[in-house]
């Protein structure tokens, strides 16, 4: 039966019985170098087990590798077995495509040998590509720079190349096939496509803007050597929505190229993230490990040929052979991770696949995530023009106004109101000490100045943390006259359900950040404090631990969003009236900025203990690093030695 290349061909040049019986005839190996692709007459390939997930980025460049023994063929034939191309009709483009290829020989004519020869077989992310030289009968119209002829390949959830005679071993699911002459020894090779759901795709071209477009609309390949952690900072910045799922983001191709299921569910439970948390939620250090997560999966499976298995453990490459790098899958698969933790299988993953995880890496408690995704969604709709005055009539003004959409993650059911100036910034601090001591910042151009910038903010429609209830939440809860240790931060969390007012603090039921966690690591350390079961440290706040940011509030998703616009000068103040209202106070500074930011600090009044910043990146690689510093118990000394009471470190 002559396919439809075939008829194309054939119906333009008679072909010889002889040369088309031994066409027929010829069943060569497609080979890479010297050694064949896959060997013949390997009965466990009958029995053998099928890859258990759906082509990802190394599966797909392990195929491409090993058909790169194809370039340099001239095809000669393309031909279709079963599925959608047959009951459907031919796929796009091959018709035009098949105007473009020559006959294979022509009576009392040498064979050419630089035509119709494929040029290239290449991939990005889970696209397949090959081109071809321009053949004998490129279109009539001189000059056109734009033509190339190329055939794109997807591999769907099941699809596979497979030689002819691993296709003989069980020819069920071929879909179609290219024939590929070698014009030096004149033998012919068949590649077969297997796919058993058939969702694989095929896709001629005779356009190289068209092919170029394809390329650019693909996010970095994963596997590429110049796709750097740069790359990917870059790609979460040029992000429009950045409250998008992690999962959505890094599933979407056009984002980065070659994620799938098991890259995804492995690299974010190594890389210990929430797979229900939205992009805005990872700070600096999380984005950091989660792109060297990704990449460590991707060329380990790579190494492993791309056929690892759900449960771990052996595999077997495409010449039959074990392969000598044991690929080991962490989570995905398994019931119990590699820690022990129970892996649950959620069918109904945030992108609407399946996803692997463990409790341990949740943010926040599910119930709690998806009641605060409906507390937002219903303030949302609360906030609609038609309900606009019924809604500022509900409670007291804000300076956010509705607009904002304030999402106050930690269980406060207030509903944002509208006012057109409502009242000043400077209400939501409460502590009558602090408004005497502050007054003349309060007054300040300044603050009158920052004060006008979050009036814009409002009339933006941006939403702001911490909730204005929370913005002076350190002032409110360590009274001036209270005041025993200082501790300075630097931005308040930019994710939902984070912050709430106290430097490094996060509200109950919050995955502690990298920072907070080498914080309590080195308060049980130091002096002895239980393991917590969440990251508030409101209990040190009420003992006279100021937890000072260095900037009060920030745009959702933006961090440092809103330095430089008065916070720095308001909070200045606070230092300078400490230093001179106060006296034996102990200064805790982690980190050069919260130095600079206390560098006016009389040491002979007060005790300063100064150690690098807790985040991973500084906690011990400094002169003065954090872990180790036993800080807490330094600043407990020094409180006893001016007759104060210590500090209970334990987060309670």
């Amino acid at each position: 039966m002559m396919s439809s290349l075939q008829a194309f061909i054939y119906a333009m040049v008679p072909i010889s019985r002889a040369f088309q019986q031994q066409m027929k005839a010829t069943k060569v190996l497609f080979t890479m170098g010297s050694s064949s692709l896959i060997r013949p007459n390997r009965r466990h390939y009958v029995k053998r087990s099928t890859i258990k997930m759906m082509p990802e980025g190394p599966e797909v460049r392990t195929l491409v590798d090993q058909l790169q023994g194809g370039v340099g063929l001239r095809l000669t034939d393309i031909q279709f077995l079963s599925g959608r191309y047959v009951k459907n009709g031919r796929p796009n483009g091959f018709e035009g495509f098949a105007r473009t290829m020559s006959p294979s020989f022509q009576p009392h004519q040498p064979v050419p040998k630089s035509i119709d020869i494929i040029q290239e077989w290449k991939a990005k992310g889970k696209f397949i590509y090959l081109t071809l030289d321009n053949g004998s009968n490129p279109p009539t119209d001189d000059g056109n720079d734009d033509f190339q002829r190329s055939i794109w390949v997807t591999l769907g959830m099941t699809g596979r190349f497979v030689s002819e005679s691993i296709h003989e071993e069980d020819p069920r699911h071929a879909r179609w096939y290219l024939e590929l002459l070698d014009v030096d020894s004149g033998t012919l090779r068949k590649i077969f496509f297997h796919d058993q759901r058939n969702f694989g795709t095929l896709k001629f071209s005779l356009s190289r803007e068209e092919l170029d477009k394809k390329l650019q609309s693909l996010g970095p390949d994963i596997l590429d050597s110049d796709t750097t952690e740069e790359t990917f900072f870059s790609l979460i910045a040029e992000q429009k929505k950045p409250d998008i799922n992690i999962c959505i983001f890094l599933m979407d191709q056009s984002k980065v190229a070659g994620v799938g299921n098991y890259i995804l569910s492995e690299c974010l439970y190594r890389a210990d993230i929430d797979p229900f948390a939205s992009l805005d939620e990872l700070d600096g250090d999380m984005r950091r490990r989660l792109f060297r997560e990704i990449q460590a999966v991707a060329r380990e499976s790579y190494q492993a040929q791309g056929l690892t298995r759900q449960n771990g453990g052996t595999f077997r490459n495409l010449e039959g052979d074990k392969g000598n790098f044991e690929f080991q899958l962490q989570c995905y698969g398994r019931d119990q991770c590699i820690k022990g933790n129970r892996v649950i299988r959620e069918t109904n993953g945030p992108h609407k696949r399946t996803i692997w995880y463990t409790n341990q890496q949740l943010f926040m408690p599910l119930a709690q995530r998806k009641a605060a995704i409906s507390r937002r969604s219903n303030l949302a709709e609360e906030s609609s023009p038609s309900q606009s005055k019924a809604t500022s009539m509900r409670g007291k003004s804000s300076v956010f106004g509705r607009k904002s959409n304030v999402f106050d993650d930690g269980g406060d059911n207030k509903k944002p109101a509208t006012n057109s100036r409502g009242r000043n910034l400077v209400s939501g601090l409460e502590d009558e000490g602090w408004k005497k001591s502050l007054s003349e910042a309060i007054e300040s151009e300044s603050f009158r100045r920052l004060d006008s910038f979050l009036e814009k903010e409002q009339a933006s429609g941006a939403t702001i943390y911490p909730p204005e209830k929370d913005i002076f939440s350190a002032l409110n809860l360590c009274p001036l006259d209270k005041v025993k240790v200082v501790i300075v931060g630097q931005d308040p969390y930019h994710a939902p359900g984070q912050g709430h007012g106290l430097a490094f603090s996060v509200r109950h039921g919050v995955r502690a950040p990298p920072s907070l966690k080498n914080i309590v690591r080195e308060a049980m350390s130091d002096v002895g404090i239980a393991e917590p079961m969440h990251g508030n440290l409101e209990y040190w706040a009420q003992q006279g631990v100021l937890l000072l940011n260095t900037v009060l509030t920030v745009r959702r998703g933006e961090a440092n969003s809103h330095s430089r616009k008065g916070w720095e000068d308001f909070t200045d103040a606070i230092i300078r009236v400490l230093n001179e209202e106060r006296e034996g106070l102990v200064f805790l500074l982690w980190g050069l900025p919260a130095a600079k930011k206390a560098q006016g600090v009389d040491d002979t009044k007060h005790v300063i203990i100064q150690t690098s910043h807790p985040s991973p990146l500084g906690a011990t690689k400094t002169a003065s690093p954090f872990l180790g510093s036993r800080c807490f118990s330094r600043a407990n000394r020094a409180l006893e030695d001016t007759g104060k009471t210590p500090i209970d470190w334990n987060v309670l």
